[in-house]
């Protein structure tokens, strides 16, 4: 069975590269640039992971967050965050909000490899 990822992105150089290595690994990839489009695909059609920034237009990263782990409908959706916020307390806030993991930018695909790994194993 495929597993689905939405990825909540708005760089496209980011989009490219993490959408070339999960098509590498036959997982289906559906990409919104906002916030507000991120609730909409997710209400939609649940995906199996969520790739989500913080810095994002329309509705942040953060309230995206909260919204999702708040809805006992969508909070089991394991959620990693990829972003260039690298502050402690950006990370705490995200945790706290129930976030799965966080990862800042620029990342290695194989640290992100290995997160989604032990989200989606086969």
């Amino acid at each position: 069975m495929t597993k689905k990822v939405l990825m909540v992105e708005d760089e496209k150089n980011v989009i490219l590269g993490v959408r070339t290595c999960l098509d590498a690994v036959g997982y289906q990839v559906e990409v919104v640039e906002d916030g507000e489009a991120a609730l909409d695909a997710v209400r939609k059609e649940q995906p199996d992971l969520i790739l989500l920034d913080l810095l994002i237009p329309k509705i942040d990263g953060f309230e995206v967050l909260k919204v999702l782990k708040g809805d006992p409908v969508t909070s089991s959706i394991p959620i990693i965050v990829l972003t260039a916020k690298a502050e402690d307390e950006d990370r705490q806030r995200a945790m706290d909000l129930g976030a799965d993991n966080y990862m800042t930018k620029p990342f290695k695909p194989q640290e992100l490899w290995d997160r989604l790994k032990h989200y989606l194993p086969d």
